[in-house]
């Protein structure tokens, strides 16, 4: 595997990798290591038999989920870590864990999944438009319902819910209040809707590089709209919006450094059977998407913010 990546990029993946994402220019033999860390041993493309090499390539969308995995860390679509996991999870209420009982996430990953389960306790229904992602989460979390649709409709049975989790729904949301009046009709009475989304900064730039590889054109909004819509739907404010752009930063930089350290040993074995070019395609859209949404977050152009929203019990 890697030394079909190497063919595809003139060889040397990682080291041309650590260059471009540095900023630097390639120099052979000189690829960026970071000075806390011993400089890894070089892994060598692993000479197998025909039967550990053949098999099924992924599909063109598989090799997609395997690249994103890839670079942000098993079962992520997007950087996160410690730091941002605990400041949601801080955040969810209390929920009874009777065989009925269910809460419901919406353009999120397994990841972020895996997390709210183990602190809620009770079962997830995955409401989820990228037939992909629909896909892996029956992977990952093959015992919970997974149900499809569009985005700003989410086809939850109305009063089945004891919380919702929704992680950058209005900014791709075509209808936005559409999305609040459904969540809306989801819940249970006196129920919560937490909501982690990214939003207008009062910084003006360009943000189109900064979302190239996105499933779909963002169509962000500001903090106040989405709290105005919400409200406008039937919400309250439970707490004031929480800026943790400072979190998906630090989770945006784990992740690369991480990346650049251990890519070539977690390559050959995890992505033997990947359609390389799709693959390929997928890393340098969503590494060069995020090298200028780190930058806009950092400059103010957008925030990432989460909010506690509460239907009224009566």
């Amino acid at each position: 595997m890697v030394a079909a990546l190497n063919k595809i990029t003139g060889g040397n993946f990682a080291g041309r990798f650590a260059a471009w994402w540095n900023g630097q220019d390639y120099v052979p033999g000189q690829e960026p290591v970071a000075e806390s860390k011993p400089k890894a041993k070089p892994v060598s493309a692993p000479v197998s038999s025909p039967s550990e090499t053949s098999g099924p390539v992924l599909s063109s969308a598989e090799s997609r989920i395997s690249a994103l995995e890839t670079l942000w860390g098993e079962g992520r679509f997007s950087p996160a870590g410690g730091q941002l996991y605990a400041r949601v999870t801080e955040n969810l209420p209390e929920l009874e864990k009777g065989a009925l009982d269910r809460f419901g996430v919406i353009n999120t990953d397994p990841a972020w999944l895996t997390q709210l389960i183990s602190r809620l306790g009770c079962c997830p229904v995955i409401s989820e438009w990228r037939p992909p992602c629909e896909t892996r989460f029956g992977e990952s979390h093959p015992d919970f319902d997974v149900i499809s649709g569009d985005l700003d409709r989410p086809t939850f049975t109305p009063e089945s819910l004891q919380m919702v989790f929704s992680q950058d729904a209005f900014a791709f949301a075509d209808h936005k209040s559409g999305l609040a009046v459904r969540v809306w009709r989801s819940l249970k009475p006196g129920s919560q809707w937490l909501v982690l989304d990214t939003v207008r900064g009062n910084a003006k730039g360009n943000l189109s590089p900064a979302f190239a590889s996105s499933w779909a054109e963002p169509q962000l909004c500001r903090g106040d709209e989405i709290v105005e819509i919400c409200e406008s739907a039937g919400f309250e404010l439970a707490r004031d919006e929480d800026d943790v752009t400072g979190d998906v930063v630090q989770a945006y930089r784990s992740s690369i450094a991480r990346f650049s350290d251990e890519m070539e040993t977690r390559l050959p074995e995890q992505l033997k059977h990947v359609n390389k070019a799709v693959f390929m395609q997928e890393l340098g859209w969503e590494a060069e998407s995020w090298k200028w949404r780190q930058r806009a977050l950092a400059g103010e152009l957008v925030h990432v913010k989460l909010w506690k929203f509460r239907k009224p019990a009566n």
